[in-house]
C-alpha cells in the first residue's frame, strides 16, 4: 500500500501538511495521537511512548542497562507497528524515521518540510503562546531531540537528501500549495505514473544536449575552443549554473621589459560560485603543462578559486548521461 513519510523542522508547518494530505487522500495518519493509541497493542504503554518519542536515550551503566534495553523494545516495536500497517493501509506517516524505515519501499513518497529559522520562530510564538526566548529554546530542544533520534535509532543525518523525494521550503511554499503537490504526486503514485528521478534527469539531460544555439551568463553565445566545452556549459545550463566563458585572463610571467610572456585564462567562470573552472580532456600524463600554470595561477593570487576536471572525470560525466565525446575536428 502507499505510504507517505513527513519529516519536518520544528514549526515549520509539517504536521498541518501531514493533516491536509492524509484527509484528503483518505490516509491513514499516524502522528503522535493514533501511535500513542495503537501501540498499546504492542505492549508500549502512553509514558514509555512520551519517554521516547523522537529522542535519543544515552545508556546508563553500560549498554545492557534497563533504559537502553526499553529504548529498544520500543523501537522494535514502533517499527513493526509500522510495517504491520503499511501491508493493509494507505499511511501518511510523521517523523519517526519513516524516511528510512520505508527507504527501499516502492510505493512510498518521502517529503522533507523545513523554513526559515525565523518562520518557525513566529509559527512557534503564535502556536503555543510563548515569547521570543521561550519558542527559541524550544525550536532548539526539538530539533536536536530529532536530529540525536535518528542518528542513534538509525545511524543517519537527518539533513541527508538522499532519502527525500521532495523538500518543501514553507516559507516560500504556502502549506496548501506543498499539499496540493504532494497529494498530485501520491495520486500518480497510486496508478503507477512515475518515473524515477534517474530516468528523468537522464532523459532531460539528453534534451539538453541536443544542437542549438549556447548563451552565457551575459546572454551572448561563446566561440568554443573545443567541443567538450560546449557540452560541458550545456551540463551547466542543464543545472540551471550561470556560466562565463573565459571572461579572464591571468598574467602569469613577464620578461625584463614588464612585457607579458605568458598568460592563462580558465576555461569557464560560475560568478554565482565565485569559482573558475578548467576543463581538459588530454591524458592524465599529457596535462602538467596545465597544472603548471594552474600552481603558477595560485601562487600569484591566492584569493582565486579555480578546479580543474581532469578527462577522466570528464568522461565519466559523459557515461553517466549516454552521451558520446565529441572529437576535435
Amino acid at each position: 500500500m502507499p505510504v507517505i513519510t513527513i519529516s519536518r523542522q520544528f514549526g515549520s508547518g509539517g504536521e498541518a501538511i501531514a493533516r491536509i494530505v492524509s484527509q484528503r487522500l483518505n490516509y491513514l495518519l499516524l502522528n503522535r495521537a493514533t501511535i500513542t493509541e495503537k501501540l498499546k497493542e504492542y505492549d508500549v504503554s502512553e509514558p514509555e511512548f512520551s519517554q521516547f518519542d523522537e529522542k535519543k536515550i544515552l545508556p546508563g551503566d553500560g549498554d545492557t542497562s534497563e533504559l537502553e534495553k526499553s529504548y529498544l523494545r520500543y523501537l522494535e516495536a514502533l517499527h513493526n507497528f509500522f510495517y504491520d500497517l503499511a501491508i493493509r493501509e494507505n499511511l501518511v506517516i510523521l517523523g519517526r524515521g519513516g524516511q528510512v524505515l520505508f527507504k527501499d519501499f516502492p510505493p512510498a513518497l518521502h517529503v522533507k518540510v523545513i523554513a526559515p529559522y525565523k518562520n518557525r520562530l513566529q509559527r512557534v510564538q503564535k502556536l503555543y503562546n510563548l515569547d521570543e526566548a521561550a519558542a527559541a529554546r524550544l525550536i532548539s530542544e526539538q530539533d536536536q531531540d530529532r536530529e540525536e533520534y535518528l542518528r542513534h535509532a538509525f545511524g543517519c543525518e537527518w539533513f541527508d537528501l538522499d532519502f527525500y523525494h521532495l523538500v518543501f521550503n514553507t516559507g516560500i511554499l504556502g502549506l496548501e500549495e506543498a499539499s496540493d503537490l504532494i497529494i498530485q504526486l501520491a495520486r500518480s503514485l497510486e496508478h503507477g505514473n512515475i518515473v524515477s528521478r534517474k530516468d528523468y534527469e537522464e532523459q532531460l539531460m539528453k534534451e539538453s544536449l541536443q544542437p542549438g544555439v549556447v548563451l552565457d551568463a551575459s546572454g551572448s553565445p561563446p566561440a568554443f575552443a573545443h567541443p567538450s566545452e560546449e557540452e560541458f556549459a550545456r551540463m551547466l545550463d542543464f543545472y540551471r549554473i550561470k556560466w562565463l566563458y573565459e571572461p579572464k585572463t591571468f598574467p602569469l610571467q613577464w620578461d625584463s621589459e614588464g612585457n607579458i610572456t605568458e598568460a592563462f585564462s580558465p576555461d569557464f567562470y560560475l560568478p554565482e560560485q565565485d569559482l573558475y573552472v578548467e576543463l581538459t580532456t588530454q591524458k592524465q600524463k599529457l596535462v602538467w603543462r596545465k597544472n603548471k600554470k594552474i600552481r603558477r595561477l595560485k601562487e600569484l593570487y591566492p584569493d582565486i578559486n579555480i578546479k580543474i576536471i581532469y578527462g577522466r572525470n570528464y568522461r565519466s560525466l559523459l557515461q553517466k548521461y549516454g552521451i558520446e565525446e565529441k572529437k576535435r575536428s
